[in-house]
């Protein structure tokens, strides 16, 4: 059968994505950098889509061809064509540019509900978003309680699942055997636990007290919650700055200066976390898992831990390192070679997905904030895939203030996204100077639909919450395809139900 005009499209942009990441990989380091080259690209597109009506494919072809001949005679010589056609871009009337016929795709992310071949039941500790449990929903799960101690948490929960029950308070006044009561189930018959206790204490923008902070505490009712209920599995997800957290804070200026000690450590945190779940007498293993890699179009990095209890790891003869899903979607690695796309002689993954991929078709965005004028003035110099190193020199101190002479890469100052990556990680604040997440081809920041779309939320979900209560639920969740995939790794090689 004849292929259609999208179906060619989408497999012509397979081949070129890998393409086209490659080419940026080769502008990592100082001088013209990765950035600079995305930039590059795309008002090459632009400027080609202008002239000619391409769709985005076609045009990013073009590109692309044009800035490899030029690759051959040097990073200068890329650099140069780039700021001669910069000034062409800068002309180019950019609002008359026919969105659905320069990005011509509608959304490529999976939705499938999977069917398993009996009845899986999960309870939902510290609910959030409600992007863990809807993956797991996904892959066959009945969620039976959801619990959280936040409003927003509540009111998105009942908006999508009416009849379903939900305890909204503090999980250090509820015990298990209410939480079990609502659930409908008895110790033991649970099988699966999820749930991302809350991680302000170890955030890498925290202040990291450790499980000395209160806050931690919700950790250990987590656990305590393992250890009552008794259930076949548990799924935690927490933030990668987890990871590196000490028990107790060092001073900057102290570190380096003597020995630490164990509970000084990065990472003595994690240590004792990892600890106190081995306690509980489960098999644990954890892995940090990027969401891109299942099929979200964001880069996002999360720590996903599954234990397994004893009898049923001895029952599927399960070991370490055999609890985690395997990907099924792949990037570039950072030498640009092109054999990670080869898994076996018989196998090639996928490329990840793209944000062209994940919002190009949407029409209801819900809304979004504004951006601020000064912010608005300065937006217009910056090509998709760019930040605040694409505005003219004799500009920048005016755009960035006293943030001009701060260190580090500052790559969310002024952050216009591109069509032909994934998403860089949701923020809580898009509008933001530091934390821009401004659309490729509009001068505005992504909407809550956007988010909600790079999440892998489906276009169903009821929104009950304000613009920004939602950046911050939705921008915070687990995405979805990526719980999804956790999901079926556990119902599937784990407690050994298949598909119906």
């Amino acid at each position: 059968m004849a292929k259609t005009e999208p179906q060619r499209m989408i497999q012509k942009y397979e081949g070129l994505k890998p393409k086209l990441w490659t080419f940026t990989q080769k502008f990592r380091g100082k001088g013209f950098s990765k950035g600079d080259a995305r930039a590059y690209l795309s008002l090459l597109a632009e400027i080609r889509h202008t002239e000619t009506g391409e769709n985005i494919v076609d045009a990013l072809t073009w590109a692309l061809d044009n800035a490899a001949k030029l690759l051959r005679a040097g990073r200068s010589a890329v650099e140069q064509d780039y700021q001669r056609h910069y000034k062409e871009w800068l002309d180019i009337d950019r609002s008359r540019i026919a969105l659905k016929k320069f990005v011509p795709f509608n959304s490529r992310i999976e939705h499938k509900k999977y069917r398993p071949a009996e009845q899986v039941y999960s309870v939902s500790l510290f609910t959030g978003a409600y992007g863990l449990d809807l993956g797991f929903e996904e892959a066959g799960f009945e969620t039976t309680v959801g619990l959280d101690i936040s409003e927003w948490s509540y009111q998105n929960f009942r908006a999508n699942h009416p009849d379903k029950p939900f305890i909204l308070g503090d999980i250090n006044k509820v015990t298990t055997k209410e939480i079990l009561k609502e659930a409908g189930l008895a110790p033991g018959e649970v099988d699966v636990l999820t749930g991302g206790p809350p991680c302000q204490p170890f955030s890498t923008a925290g202040k990291r007290q450790g499980l000395n902070d209160p806050r931690a505490s919700a950790l250990m009712q987590y656990i305590r919650v393992i250890r009552e209920a008794r259930p076949k599995v548990f799924v935690m997800e927490e933030v990668t700055g987890l990871l590196n957290a000490r028990l107790k804070h060092v001073p900057i200026k102290e570190r380096g200066k003597r020995l630490l000690l164990p509970e000084e450590q990065p990472g003595s945190v994690w240590k004792v976390v990892i600890g106190e779940l081995e306690k509980t007498g489960y098999m644990v293993d954890w892995k940090v898992l990027n969401a891109a890699d299942y099929g979200t179009p964001q880069v996002r990095e999360r720590v996903i831990v599954v234990g397994v209890r004893p009898d049923i790891a001895k029952k599927q003869g399960l070991k370490k390192g055999m609890l985690h899903p395997a990907p099924t979607h792949t990037g570039i690695p950072r030498n640009g070679a092109l054999d990670k796309w080869v898994v076996s002689s018989d196998q090639v993954l996928p490329p990840w997905l793209t944000l062209a991929e994940a919002i190009a078709d949407i029409k209801d965005h819900i809304g979004y904030s504004k951006l601020g004028p000064k912010y608005a003035k300065f937006m217009k110099y910056v090509p998709p895939g760019g930040n605040w190193r694409q505005i003219p020199d004799d500009l920048k101190k005016e755009a960035m203030n006293s943030a001009y002479y701060a260190g580090g890469g500052k790559m969310g100052f002024y952050r216009r996204l591109t069509w032909f990556e994934p998403s860089p990680t949701l923020v809580t604040s898009p509008s933001m100077k530091a934390t821009m997440m401004i659309h490729p081809l509009e001068d505005r920041p992504l909407s809550v639909r956007e988010y909600m779309r790079i999440q892998g939320f489906p276009d169903d979900w009821k929104v009950v919450l304000s613009v920004a209560q939602a950046y911050k639920v939705f921008g915070e969740a687990v995405p979805v395809p990526l719980a999804r995939a956790v999901a079926l790794k556990v119902r599937r090689d784990i407690l050994g139900v298949p598909d119906a």
